[in-house]
């Protein structure tokens, strides 16, 4: 290995100081040789811009070549070493908010159960001594692993401790686990389908969803959770049997023995009498032992909440605690309900919660007339938890509290889930809003970027809109747009597009493309020609134009692979290279967009773009700054390989960029024959005004060439968008967008008054000849003028063959179709690069997944809108005018920037936290709430998810939400099953 100079620290400083020079002298030469401040603070933070984003790729590129590649076992064992740490965390908080050891284990036993419902004796393989007749839970781990060829299956009934047993179980595997060695991880059965899914690969699925860094790929076939799955380093607990779908029953056996391995150790729970129907419709779990856990007696239930109970008043007289004369009581009284109802591990935890850790009573649980029977006392204790849990809170916030959670465990009942994920929120939504949602955060994020621009009095300019009217028409058009490309054009799951979406795409994009361009072509006058940021007829053009900008939009991030219902995502910054990439990264960005955006606000430089660009490449700067501050979170069990970020971007840059050509060329092509076809239909038939005068307007025809004159004043702005390109005339009162970025010297925009105004036409073409002072004129682009032509001036001088018509409008949209290409391909690049699945392996809870996914929202907008900026920036700068293609570029990369946030899982979260919270269902503190319903022992998490602390916890609470119908409910949910 070599050193020194050779290393690759000295390498990369070495760049960053090459980069920081050359950025230097081009800064002193565009300062001193080009006269154009605004051109030359524009170029330099274009350049700036790139240089650091080239860094980035290259840094992180570099960063781990000198590494040793470890062998695909070392991967898989490092990887389930992260595992073991991931599952130990998420249990072992848990088990402290649960209690489970607080003083001691609630002491439940377990025991064989009928022989019917296990497998031959000859075939379980048994100790060499046999075990205990009745055993205690936290035996269970030794007792397991002192067997050869180890399955077990424990029966209860609804919280008699089965889950419990299972989490104890899992955290004394743990304890005693080598690293390197299988790791016990817990799979709620409940939301697998037997009949449709194979076991493998559900629990692959499943580690893939829990657990996202396994998510990344093992091989060219497989994930990183499959390749554990099938090395035998995942020992499967199977937990809530009882929960599948009845029908299913047998089914699940059968599928269980057919596709576990002989030797792989299995933990599985169910009720006994869902396990009986199993056993009757299908088979015994192949070589495992049943055994049935026992209920409480009454002197268990006793001892464990006199030990957790606060004593009595010395006032009363005698020693003992709260519970000592109701257990007396029980004593006597044989076959009470209370009894009874304590006879679960469940109830009596709700009990000490109810009771022992407040300064409640528990003698009134002994009145026959309120709990005359065992479910009335356990509704009473159900109903009873929550107001207890949050009793030091104060009576209205514990009132809300109670409402909140009643809500919500309403939703997951009615969704058929136990989960609750912040990122499905938007669940809550009406449906009309989740639809506008994502266009509704994309415009406040707009809106935000351009405050400063705002106060600058530059808003009109950078809006290219010509009243209020046309603004709110083309914000309502991007809305709708947005709506309509995230239901049809956005990928219903994760994952890369498969060629149905493509096409699916394809077809949609190209169907609302016609319809659309064709609805602008007779709603707008296209006979003139097209040029994109021309002045329109009214609102209805830039309704109809906005909803086709934000439709390409979701185009582009359709084709990158961003799902219609996003989950956490992180960023691939997967070691000390990484982070100081991105920190050096961020600053450099940091300062250059703040000394741009300085140099803009306090007048050195008039150009709002200058503004903008400062800005985000500020925000940008900060966002990466974040995020190299924070902890690596990797893609995968394993170290990252060399060139991982750099080459996905080159990948989705290729394939993003091939498929937005294609779509972008083919929806293009077919919208400029759409427009161009109601061009013709509208022109029909002309009245011949040679030699005629109309409304101060002479008109000859002489030679093939069509003339209309006049000497009236006409005033406006001429706008010359570059070297070779004829100027293109606005009329008074119609400030040219591009004149907000003057990149060239001759870029610029020039106010006039034409004393004699010549619209001249040759085979429909028309150009303006524009009178101005000293006696010189002008030829002009005439289309932005039509409007002081009468109309049927309009139609004598577009007057022309189909083909003509053809000619004129379909140059732009072509060229359009290719710019839709590149960009495509740089979002497509960006998101794919910078997208990874958020690493809960070791985050904190659901609050550390979604500040995760913030930041990497933020930094994937920024990079985005600075990579299409750098894409378009070269296209203004080009000779020519391109039918207006610099307007439309530099319409495009900061609404992008704004669309990545808004479609991202905090996106959509932060419209539900709005609407929730505005409409009084839920705390504008939502995420604490949650937490603290948490820590009060209400929820229990489960990676990024929140559950409720037991299934009939949820079903109790889903029951008052629906007035009591579903108060008994059964329910069959894809979610764990805490039965204590």
């Amino acid at each position: 290995m070599q050193g020194g100079r050779h290393s690759p620290r000295v390498r990369r400083r070495l760049g960053y100081a090459v980069c920081a020079a050359a950025l230097v002298v081009l800064a002193g030469v565009l300062r001193f040789s080009w006269d154009n401040t605004a051109t030359a603070g524009v170029l330099v933070s274009a350049i700036g811009a790139f240089v650091s984003v080239v860094a980035l790729v290259a840094d992180v590129l570099r960063g781990d070549a000198g590494s040793v590649p470890h062998s695909p076992d070392r991967e898989r064992r490092r990887a389930a070493d992260g595992l073991a740490e991931a599952v130990r965390e998420e249990w072992a908080a848990e088990a402290r908010l649960r209690r489970l050891r607080d003083p001691v284990p609630l002491d439940v036993r377990w025991k064989a159960a009928d022989e019917r419902l296990a497998d031959h004796p000859q075939n379980v393989r048994r100790p060499l001594l046999p075990a205990p007749r009745d055993c205690r839970i936290e035996d269970v781990a030794g007792w397991f692993a002192a067997r050869s060829g180890r399955r077990l299956v424990v029966l209860g009934g609804p919280g008699s401790g089965k889950s419990v047993l299972a989490v104890r179980f899992v955290l004394d595997r743990l304890a005693a686990r080598q690293p390197g060695g299988p790791v016990p991880v817990i799979f709620p059965l409940a939301g697998w389908d037997p009949r449709g899914c194979g076991l493998r690969d559900w629990l692959a699925q499943r580690l893939a969803a829990d657990y996202h860094p396994l998510a990344g790929p093992a091989d060219d076939r497989h994930t990183l959770a499959r390749a554990l799955l099938d090395a035998g380093l995942v020992e499967p607990v199977l937990d809530g049997f009882d929960e599948l779908a009845r029908h299913s029953y047998g089914e699940a056996v059968r599928v269980i023995n057919a596709e576990l391995d002989d030797d792989l150790p299995l933990l599985l729970t169910s009720r006994t009498d869902a396990w009986a129907s199993a056993v009757a419709e299908g088979d015994v779990l192949t070589a495992a032992e049943v055994v049935r856990l026992l209920p409480l007696d009454l002197p268990q239930a006793a001892a464990h909440l006199e030990r957790t109970a606060r004593p009595l008043h010395p006032a009363d007289g005698e020693p003992g605690t709260v519970w000592t004369p109701v257990l007396r009581e029980l004593v006597d009284r044989p076959g009470h309900p209370l009894t009874g109802a304590l006879a679960t591990p469940l109830m009596v935890a709700l009990a000490r919660a109810v009771y022992s850790d407040t300064s409640r009573d528990p003698s009134e649980l002994l009145d026959p007339v309120r709990f005359p029977t065992v479910d009335a006392v356990e509704e009473h204790l159900l109903g009873a938890f929550v107001p207890a849990a949050f009793t030091d809170a104060g009576p209205r916030a514990t009132a809300d509290a109670v409402r909140r959670l009643t809500l919500l465990a309403g939703e997951l009942h009615r969704r058929g889930t136990r989960r609750l994920a912040w990122w499905e929120l938007e669940a809550l939504l009406p449906r009309a809003l989740r639809m506008y949602a994502p266009g509704l955060v994309s415009l406040t994020v707009l809106s935000a970027l351009l405050l400063p621009v705002a106060l600058a009095r530059a808003v009109r300019d950078l809006s290219g809109v010509e009243d209020a009217l046309s603004l709110v028409a083309t914000l309502v058009g991007q809305t709708l747009g947005f709506a309509f490309g995230v239901m049809y054009l956005l990928p219903a799951g994760g994952g890369r597009p498969d060629r149905r979406l493509g096409a699916r795409q394809t077809v949609v994009t190209v169907t609302v493309s016609t319809v659309l361009w064709a609805g602008f072509a007779a709603a707008d006058d296209l006979r003139f020609g097209f040029r994109f940021g021309g002045v329109t007829d009214g609102w209805l053009p830039d309704l109809l134009g906005g909803c086709l900008f934000s439709l390409l939009f979701t185009l582009f991030f359709g084709i990158a692979g961003l799902p219609r219902r996003p989950a956490p995502l992180g960023l691939p910054w997967s070691g000390a290279a990484g982070r100081v990439a991105a920190r050096v990264c961020g600053t450099a960005l940091l300062l250059a967009g703040t000394g741009a955006a300085g140099s803009a606000l306090l007048g050195r430089s008039g150009d709002p773009w200058t503004l903008l660009m400062g800005i985000t490449g500020a925000g940008a700067g900060v966002a990466l700054l974040v995020s190299g501050g924070r902890r690596a979170e990797e893609a995968g069990g394993a170290p990252p390989r060399a060139g991982r970020v750099a080459g996905r971007f080159a990948t989705g840059a290729v394939r993003g960029t091939a498929a937005a050509l294609l779509i972008g060329v083919t929806s293009c092509t077919a919208a400029g024959f759409a427009a161009s076809g109601v061009t013709v239909l509208k022109s029909g038939a002309t009245t011949d005004l040679s030699g005629r005068e109309l409304d101060g307007w002479r008109f000859a025809q002489r030679h093939g060439v069509r003339t209309a004159v006049t000497g009236l004043p006409v005033r406006g702005v001429l706008l010359f968008p570059g070297r070779r390109a004829r100027p293109v005339a606005y009329p008074e009162g119609a400030r040219p967008p591009d004149c907000s970025m003057p990149l060239l010297h001759d870029r610029r925009c020039v106010g006039f008054v034409s004393r004699r105004t010549v619209f001249e036409s040759r085979d429909g073409a028309v150009a303006v000849r524009l009178g101005t002072s000293g006696g010189r004129t002008t030829l002009a682009y005439a289309a932005n003028l039509r409007s002081v032509l009468p109309e049927a001036a309009r139609a004598w001088l577009t007057e022309a063959p189909v083909s003509g018509i053809v000619g004129r409008c379909l140059p732009p949209f072509l060229a359009a179709g290719v710019l839709i290409g590149v960009v495509g391909g740089c979002v497509s690049g960006v998101y794919r690069a910078l997208s990874v699945p958020s690493d809960i392996m070791r985050a904190t809870g659901p609050q550390s997944s979604l500040r995760t996914d913030r930041t990497a929202s933020f930094t994937r907008g920024a990079v985005v809108a600075l990579l299409v900026a750098l894409v378009c920036v070269p296209v203004v700068a080009l000779p020519g005018d391109l039918g207006g293609l610099s307007h439309i570029g530099t319409q495009l990369w900061l609404p992008l920037g704004a669309a990545a946030i808004s479609l991202s899982a905090w996106g959509r979260f932060t419209v539900a936290r709005v609407w929730l919270a505005a409409t009084g269902r839920l705390p504008w503190r939502l995420m604490a709430f949650l937490d603290d319903a948490h820590r009060r022992g209400v929820l229990r998490q489960s990676g990024a998810y929140y559950e409720f602390r037991h299934v009939r916890l949820q079903t109790y609470l889903a029951g008052e939400a629906a007035g009591g119908d579903a108060a008994h409910a059964p329910l069959s949910v894809p979610g764990a099953s805490m039965d204590a």
